[in-house]
């Protein structure tokens, strides 16, 4: 089994990339995909790691784009010393960095006691986004959970939210695959209910250059992997699958099984990597 959509330290996950494939080990899988948000920089260590212990390892990113609402495509199997890709990957790294404070000013006018400097602290030194804010209010006694954070404060929508600055789909696409790698629609069931129709937006992507779309994911029912694997079918785009695992951030999520059901099977890897290899 694979699962090729997973998150570590370098963005928000809360397992680093060597403690996330000695997970993959202890479950038996045999590959994962290291796709932290808008960074690269934990697939080199996971690599090193899936080297010593024997899991196929993809190197993967998954970018945040501008949309409807806020769309997530995957990058698999990217070269990360592509300079195209770096520079827009930087690009939203500084979008990042300009909204945390905007963030924390919020919480602060709100009568929440937090500051920049506790979320760094926290953070390591790794890329700081809002799981590392909703963390400092957990442990500061706010909130019990993360989860509420967001449902409460930081989510879409929210009265701590704050929209970043992003990428249009088309721009994420072509720093994917000037990468050398495959553009892959992340949790794509978010887009069968729009009103002017999923399928309208799977073949505007598909002119961008979207390889495929993640059909195999934990928020997914059967019903809604059964019309993705349809119009994947219908439109020629590859599937794809995997978890979404951030570890404690989302505890109900495991590595490769999801939320207990998800199955992804290796064949699903080599048409991918197929993919990847043809001239």
């Amino acid at each position: 089994m694979v699962d090729l959509h997973v998150h570590t330290t370098f963005s928000d996950g809360t397992l680093t990339p060597q403690e996330v494939i000695k997970l993959a080990k202890e479950k038996g899988l045999f590959a994962i995909a290291i796709t932290d948000h808008d960074t690269t920089d934990g697939v080199i260590h996971a690599i090193d790691e899936g080297n010593r212990l024997g899991i196929k390892v993809v190197s993967g990113v998954e970018i945040s784009a501008d949309f409807e609402i806020e769309m997530h495509i995957l990058g698999l199997f990217v070269d990360i010393n592509n300079e195209f890709l770096q520079q827009k990957l930087k690009m939203l790294e500084r979008f990042r960095k300009e909204r945390n404070p905007k963030i924390i000013e919020k919480l602060r006018k709100m009568g929440y006691d937090i500051s920049m400097g506790e979320v760094e602290k926290l953070s390591s030194g790794e890329m700081i986004g809002r799981p590392h804010i909703a963390q400092v209010l957990v442990k500061k006694g706010y909130f019990s959970t993360t989860k509420e954070v967001f449902e409460k404060l930081l989510g879409f929508g929210k009265p701590a939210y704050v929209k970043k600055d992003k990428l249009k789909p088309q721009e994420a696409i072509e720093a994917i695959k000037k990468a050398g790698g495959l553009a892959i629609l992340a949790h794509p069931h978010k887009y069968l209910y729009l009103d002017e129709g999923s399928e309208n937006v799977f073949l505007e992507l598909k002119e961008y250059g979207l390889d495929g779309l993640e059909v195999f994911h934990s928020d997914h029912s059967q019903k809604e992997t059964n019309m993705l694997l349809e119009i994947a079918k219908k439109l020629d785009l590859a599937i794809s699958g995997g978890s979404d695992f951030h570890g404690e951030n989302k505890p109900e999520i495991c590595i490769g099984v999801g939320k207990g059901n998800l199955k992804i099977d290796d064949e699903i890897f080599y048409v991918l990597e197929s993919r990847v290899l043809k001239p």
